[in-house]
């Protein structure tokens, strides 16, 4: 973990209210791993006070990325950046994605602003399948309505399936709808990340085909780096861990999503 400043590379639209930054990585501060995430301090006044907390959603040794919504000051600060403005980024943070079982499928499972952190998961394993270590992945992403679908060229890997609620564009019905329909070549292990309802019915699933299945939650952080509790997540056993800390990324099957 590192707190640098860098350069702005480039900034788009990729879906209505979406963005995605691109950025200068300090190669001092260490690789992120896939399920990682950074925070970023937008302005340089007191205002906002707290620093915003993104998944990466690329990293390629001299670049990394983050995929954002635009919702309140803070993000709309950082939309209105141009390429060329500087950042002062801190990370990475908190414990990425562990690899697939040998010789199993892996099921990506995006909803929403989750997807960023499973682009960049779905790029390492692909990597990690053309060495034989697992079979491909399979990315399956959801959105409402195709208008929120994210025009993201050479970054989405083929054979991903798109699922909108309205039926819009692609397959017709939930992430969770498309899933019950998956004939699945066992042994398959999930990932995912999205809104809780999402992944309750990843976690459903995991249970009824008896499949791991590793969480990238979303949680509202104060510092980001472990010294509160404001990013608390429930876990089945009563307790509850830190998402920045013990997280993001936790076992899916012990967290409590019905308190999520």
């Amino acid at each position: 973990m590192k707190r640098f400043d860098t350069e702005l590379l480039s900034i788009d639209p990729v879906a209505s209210g979406y963005y995605r930054i691109s950025f200068r990585w300090d190669s001092h501060a260490g690789i992120p791993a896939p399920g990682a995430f950074l925070t970023v301090k937008v302005g340089s006044g007191l205002d906002p006070v707290l620093r915003r907390p993104f998944a990466f959603s690329s990293y390629d040794g001299e670049s990394a990325s983050f995929i954002f919504q635009e919702r309140g000051r803070g993000t709309k600060a950082l939309a209105a950046l141009k390429p060329g403005s500087a950042l002062d980024v801190l990370g990475p943070l908190g414990k990425g994605f562990a690899n697939p079982p040998a010789g199993s499928q892996p099921v990506l499972v995006a909803g929403g602003i989750g997807l960023g952190p499973m682009l960049y998961l779905a790029k390492s394993l692909m990597q990690s399948a053309a060495k034989g270590e697992h079979r491909p992945p399979l990315l399956v992403l959801g959105f409402r309505s195709k208008n929120l679908c994210p025009s993201l060229p050479g970054l989405v890997p083929e054979g991903s399936v798109l699922c909108t609620d309205d039926g819009s564009r692609g397959f017709a019905g939930t992430v969770a709808d498309y899933l019950k329909t998956y004939r699945y070549n066992l042994p398959v292990c999930f990932y995912a990340c999205g809104p809780a309802p999402m992944m309750a019915a990843v976690a459903e699933r995991a249970v009824a085909i008896n499949a791991p299945f590793q969480a990238a939650t979303e949680q509202w952080m104060a510092c980001g780096v472990g010294a509160c509790m404001g990013c608390a997540v429930a876990m089945k056993d009563g307790t509850y861990q830190r998402a920045c800390a013990e997280g993001p990324v936790f076992d899916g099957l012990q967290v409590d999503w019905r308190r999520a």
